[in-house]
């Protein structure tokens, strides 16, 4: 299966679609496990689990906000953001 990923800054460029092939039926999990090995940037902001994890970076399909137990579908958009907290 192929999704596709943009990562926004710090992540990454915020411009550039990254081809991504997973395993078919794969989630949200096996895209950060994947995302460890061929984005090295983005290795600081991953935690041991990803309920910690998601407190790095948010994970959009859409409008839609990812969490741990969402599936991908072939050639699935998913941007990646950092939080943003303020008043």
């Amino acid at each position: 299966m192929r999704v596709w990923v943009r990562l926004l800054p710090p992540f990454g460029d915020g411009k550039t679609w990254h081809e991504i092939d997973l395993p078919a039926e794969s989630g949200v999990q096996q895209l950060i496990e994947r995302l460890r090995e061929i984005q090295p940037q983005i290795g600081p902001y991953l935690r041991h689990n990803l309920e910690e994890t998601f407190h790095q970076f948010i994970l959009f399909r859409d409008d839609h906000v990812l969490s741990g137990s969402d599936f991908l579908e072939q050639d699935d958009r998913i941007v990646i953001v950092m939080p943003l907290t303020g008043g």
